[in-house]
């Protein structure tokens, strides 16, 4: 399993910016570099208050040729379902890549914690990226290699990266009056 953690501290303060980015991640989706959409595909409450999202997301980066033949798709996206605990300001999640997705599971946490005396937000987000026995199998050719580091990239670099344009656009968005 493949870890990655990231940490941003915003000058916002945290309950604010937990309402953006649960409320209204589709609304910033146009503000962040590397997105091209995000799209509610449900939402609900639980009896206990916890929030459960499903968001499809879908990226700007285009998957190199090689690998695009292999994993026969030409863009990256995913599908996400989290779940908000206001008690504890955690989002669980679970992201389902929208190519090899019986092969790979990824999931974590994001906590959003007070900060800068209550004047900001320290948000943490970490998770793993674990690939199932049998990819190997649907890697022929030699291409194993490859895509593992392709797969890589996308957890040391993409996710982190994605995170920390999510979190300044959600720091930066005027909530509707």
């Amino acid at each position: 399993m493949k870890t990655f953690r990231s940490l941003v501290v915003l000058k916002r303060p945290h309950a604010a910016l937990w309402t953006i980015m649960r409320d209204h991640l589709a609304d910033i989706a146009p503000h962040i570099a590397d997105i091209e959409e995000i799209r509610q595909l449900d939402r609900s409450v639980d009896g206990d208050g916890a929030v459960h999202i499903v968001n499809q997301w879908r990226v700007r980066h285009q998957v190199p040729p090689v690998i695009r033949s292999v994993l026969k798709t030409g863009e990256l996206g995913w599908i996400d379902r989290n779940t908000w605990d206001a008690g504890t300001c955690t989002c669980s999640w679970t992201i389902e890549p929208n190519f090899l997705t019986e092969y790979i599971a990824c999931s974590g946490h994001t906590i959003f914690a007070s900060a800068m005396a209550g004047q900001g937000a320290r948000v943490l987000f970490e998770g793993g990226l674990d690939l199932k026995p049998g990819l190997l199998g649907v890697l022929s050719g030699g291409i194993e290699k490859l895509v593992s580091g392709f797969l890589e990239s996308i957890v040391t670099t993409v996710i982190p990266r994605n995170l920390r344009g999510v979190v300044e656009a959600a720091a930066a968005f005027e909530l509707p009056k």
